[in-house]
């Protein structure tokens, strides 16, 4: 269950005029779909199993954020900072990656990647379940 509502989150995003921050923040399960996240603070904030589908999250700091069964299907990802986020089982269908810093990525067989994206070329690794507690 997530700490903020959608209704929140919007209300935090308008007066914020961005950088927002929401390090460590539970966001399980919110939808997020087209939310302008750009530039926000989202280190190692708990985002799995959300809907961040169209949301502009360009720019945005996810360092090691749990976007596992998340859905960033046409996200906007460009700049972000991805470094060792989970996207275990995430869909990226459409996502835009440009400039995306990345490595230590990990997914495994069930993410979805967009089509124009290798996820070796991001320096992901696939990862087994029994590389997660």
């Amino acid at each position: 269950m997530a700490d903020l509502t959608r209704r929140d989150l919007i209300m935090l995003v308008n007066l914020s005029g961005g950088d927002l921050w929401l390090a460590h923040v539970d966001l399980a399960g919110s939808g997020m779909s087209h939310v302008n996240l750009t530039r926000a603070d989202l280190r190692k904030a708990d985002l799995s199993g959300s809907d961040l589908s169209h949301a502009d999250l360009s720019g945005a700091h996810l360092e090691g954020a749990d976007l596992s069964h998340a859905n960033l299907q046409d996200a906007d990802l460009s700049g972000a900072n991805l470094v060792h986020c989970d996207l275990r089982g995430a869909n990226l269908r459409g996502a835009k990656l440009d400039g995306a810093t990345t490595g230590g990525l990990e997914y495994d067989a069930a993410t979805v990647w967009s089509k124009d994206v290798d996820p070796a070329s991001l320096g992901a690794t696939m990862a087994s379940s029994s590389d997660w507690h």
